[in-house]
């Protein structure tokens, strides 16, 4: 039995180099078009809210800043006395 072996063509530096290139994308002046494309559908999308949305989406921030700060102070505290427990 004869093996067989794929031969593969030679590539010359030229090609070699083709097929590193990436291909290139849009410009600087592209992208900006882009981002500021984006963000005027954003703005055009955007509306005020209602009196009631804008109150409950205040109490529930207000409610979370609370809560971390609850517990920063719990953890804060917690320190205090063990340094103080301990120290004495």
């Amino acid at each position: 039995m004869e093996e067989t072996k794929e031969s593969k063509p030679v590539e010359t530096p030229k090609q070699e180099a083709k097929k590193a290139e990436k291909p290139k994308g849009p410009g600087i002046f592209g992208r900006l078009k882009n981002t500021f494309a984006n963000y005027k559908r954003v703005v055009d999308v955007a509306r005020k809210p209602e009196k009631e949305e804008f109150v409950s989406s205040a109490k529930i921030t207000g409610t979370g800043i609370a809560l971390i700060g609850a517990i920063g102070f719990i953890i804060f505290l917690l320190y205090f006395l063990i340094r103080l427990v301990w120290s004495a």
